[in-house]
């Protein structure tokens, strides 16, 4: 049992035991609510639910029987003959929170619900208590006949309430509130012991068939040493519904087989209990697939818990394609895909992976990744800062540094905007707010944008954290570059980032001066008169840097493979669990020992087998959207697609204001208004989030391929490749095979090849014949798709 032994002290003291059987396989149920369980003596009662309260001083016995087994647990009951005053921030605010009042949806919006405004989740229960006792002549509490209060009236549901019912009269949240207004809506003594941590009992656990549920338990500890059961004063969550559901006394029941996250949220102490269900499936059998390396090991670890068949290996001809759309963003030519299926080299995968990895399209295409996130756009720091951002930014990715060497050169980045391109990074971002949010969000993968105006409400971070993390930007300033400011009217020039000696950042809230602060660390030693951002970016380039190292790899994996770990990849949070926590914990650990090497990074990814998987799912996998037991099929980029069209038809697009020859994914920035790529989802560089790019299908692009100029313009073209096929004599068995391979990376099949030919043959018009193949070809699936 948990916890294995039981003391209540106090009045209102109770306690959740959490029963477990351990069964002969090694595997484990909950048996809470079906084991037998009787209680000796008078000091505390059991109810139905197997919920303890506490009754009178003295000590009784717990027998727990079940499976012919059974077990004694020591019941203590002390200090009920002492006054205990319910608390008002302890008890009436973790009631208020169970029971959903000062949620967003309810009384917790900023302007209120009808007139109550209660703070959010209860993160200023100061201003709560005027509230609740002092707003309206104090007409909301009825200290005489608590159950006749308004308050009470209306969240029992025993008048016109737009929420409903929030909880019965006998639960013991009503029963806190209620009690409270009884003994005179007492405010709280400024000794009042704080929480300092909560433990969620059983903790984290695996569940199989027929176990589909689990009790959980919650004990809070305070600072001055004591511990009291606060279960049914906890907010439980469950991070998928559709897998398993909790209800508000912590009872978790399973839907379907899969794992979640229960957040566990009592006051401000927020923790996650990871729970896995599982179920056996008919006729599977784990094929025990061959590990190329560590990705392979932590990914098929977590397949095969979870009964999960990870796919064949992917052929040749999809492994050619894929790689060099995922590395350089370019479809292999003839030759090179001719030149790779054709080889016998066992090693052959590894070497085209190496060989991509050192061409020049591969900082190409990783520049314009790594630039949407930045958000160079000429709207924040003019057309030449585009140019030398990116120019700057292409010269790490194409050397290689060390990713941790550009963080810091970012975050502590001054001077010019245009001699020091880094710079530009306070130019998108302009205050410190923002900048905090932008860095949190960029390089922490954590959305902290909710704690500017309240504690967050589904994560740790409170304003406090906000603020101290906004700190340490708070002395950044520009102003107009003195050599190359350009035109103070039009705002055309550069602009000069430096850091001012002195400045305080004050949160609005308390008024308290807010010192620069790690995120979820410590307040670092900043000699006066030293850039604090060194600090910062010190911290952040450090291999022990919790946040920095995971969020990276994780963005590097969710380019490569389709989907983050932790999905959306700026979202790290504890009701947003990753997929697998060993394979993000390896990735990390290998890429700071690699120094923070990013080609390493994605040749250990991408010479796994879990990257080399089929896209072809089987009976076993089919469901699985979630844990990479296949190949990601989607959409190519706006940029790539563009670039691809004009590979396989040999016509180059011309952008204004760009060298000829200019490929799309070279654009410094999205403001050549181009409409195809804006069709496709280039994102407009507003936002530090992969979320900017459109990645779904729509009517317009469906429109853009079948008859859109970018499409048609080029199939017409007299010198394009099929004209040039044409005018080399080829016949009609060779262009076909050059369309294909081409356009789609292979060899047409017999039935493709008849149905080709057939086509040109009956047709009158010989040029227009072959443009209606490959029209075909540019609009099938097989080509507008990474698979």
């Amino acid at each position: 049992m948990h916890p294995d032994k039981l003391t209540l002290s106090g009045p209102r003291s109770t306690a959740q035991p959490v029963v477990t059987g351990v069964y002969a396989d090694g595997t484990v149920r909950d048996l809470t609510h079906v084991a037998d369980l009787k209680l000796d003596g008078a000091a505390a009662t059991i109810a139905a639910d197997r919920f303890l309260t506490a009754m009178q001083n003295g000590n009784a016995t717990l027998t727990i029987s079940a499976g012919g087994q059974s077990l004694k647990v020591p019941v203590t009951v002390q200090n009920m003959d002492k006054p205990q005053p319910v608390s008002f921030r302890n008890e009436v605010i973790a009631a208020l929170n169970v029971g959903g009042c000062n949620s967003g949806a309810c009384h917790g919006t900023p302007t209120g619900k009808n007139g109550f405004k209660l703070s959010l989740r209860g993160y200023d229960p100061a201003a709560d208590y005027v509230q609740l006792t002092r707003d309206l002549m104090g007409r909301r509490c009825d200290r005489q006949n608590p159950e006749m209060s308004l308050v009470m009236l209306k969240s029992l549901g025993r008048t016109n309430h737009e929420g409903g019912a929030r909880f019965p009269a006998s639960s013991i949240p009503a029963q806190m509130i209620m009690t409270w207004m009884s003994e005179g809506l007492a405010d709280d003594a400024p000794t009042l012991p704080q929480v300092k941590s909560v433990d969620v009992l059983p903790g984290s656990r695996v569940l199989n068939e027929p176990s589909r549920y689990q009790q959980l338990s919650v004990i809070a500890k305070f600072s001055d040493g004591s511990s009291r059961d606060v279960t049914r004063l906890t907010v439980f969550t469950s991070s998928d519904p559709a897998i398993a559901n909790v209800d508000t006394k912590g009872f978790v029941e399973f839907a379907q087989s899969g794992e979640v996250a229960i957040l566990c949220r009592y006051l401000e102490e927020l923790l996650p209990v990871r729970l896995t269900y599982l179920e056996p499936k008919l006729g599977f059998k784990w094929s025990n697939p061959p590990e190329s390396n560590y990705v392979d090991k932590h990914t098929f670890a977590k397949l095969k818990m979870l009964n999960i068949q990870p796919s064949d290996l992917c052929t040749d001809q999809e492994f050619v394609r894929r790689a060099y759309l995922d590395v350089c963003g370019i479809l292999p030519t003839p030759v090179e895909v001719t030149k790779f299926l054709s080889s016998k080299d066992a090693n052959k995968r590894a070497k085209l992976v190496d060989e991509l990895l050192d061409r020049p399209e591969y900082a190409d295409f990783w520049t314009l990744k790594w630039s949407d996130v930045f958000r160079s756009s000429r709207k924040t720091i003019q057309i030449k800062g585009t140019h030398v951002f990116q120019k700057w930014l292409h010269s790490h990715i194409d050397k290689n540094t060390g990713f941790d060497q550009v963080v810091y050169e970012v975050i502590t980045a001054g001077g010019s905007t245009y001699s020091n391109p880094a710079a530009n990074y306070y130019r998108v971002s302009r205050d410190p707010t923002t900048l905090a949010e932008t860095t949190a969000q960029l390089f922490f993968g954590i959305r902290m944008q909710c704690a500017k105006c309240h504690n967050h409400p589904f994560e740790r971070w409170t304003q406090d954290d906000y603020y101290s993390m906004a700190a340490f930007f708070n002395r950044v300033k520009l102003r107009s570059d003195p050599i190359d400011g350009g035109d103070p009217k039009k705002k055309d020039g550069a602009e000069y980032v430096y850091v001012d000696r002195a400045g305080e950042l004050t949160q609005p809230r308390t008024g308290k001066t807010m010192a620069p602060k790690f995120m979820g660390g410590a307040i670092p030693e900043i000699a006066p008169g030293r850039d604090r951002r060194e600090a910062l970016g010190k911290w952040m380039a450090s291999g022990d840097n919790p946040f920095v190292p995971k969020s990276v790899v994780n963005r590097i994996w969710f380019h490569l493979m389709g989907k983050g770990i932790v999905d959306p990849v700026d979202d790290f949070r504890d009701s947003n669990p990753s997929a697998n926590d060993d394979l993000l914990d390896a990735l990390a650990k290998d890429f700071v020992k690699n120094k923070f090497d990013a080609k390493q990074l994605i040749r250990t990814i991408m010479n796994s087998r879990t990257y080399q998987l089929s896209a072809q799912t089987n009976e076993f996998n089919k469901d699985d959207n979630k844990y990479f037991s296949h190949a990601v099929t989607k959409l190519l980029t706006a940029e790539q697609l563009l670039d691809a069209i004009c590979q396989v038809t040999d016509v180059p697009e011309k952008f204004a204001g760009m060298p000829a020859g200019t490929r799309a994914v070279q654009l410094p920035d999205g403001e050549v208004n181009h409409p195809f790529l804006k069709t496709f989802g280039q994102p407009a560089r507003e936002l530090a989030c992969e979320c900017e790019r459109e990645g779904d299908s729509n009517l317009a692009q469906a429109l853009q391929l079948i008859n859109g100029p970018t499409v048609n313009d080029r199939l017409r073209n007299a010198a394009n490749r099929i004209g040039k096929l044409m005018t080399a004599k080829k016949t009609d068995k060779e262009i076909v095979a050059d369309l294909f391979l081409t356009t789609l990376s292979r060899l047409p099949n017999d039935t493709e090849e008849s149905a080709m030919l057939n086509h040109v043959s009956i047709s009158t018009d010989r040029r227009r014949a072959w443009e209606d193949v490959h029209w075909a070809l540019i609009n099938s699936k097989e080509f507008l798709f990474r698979h």
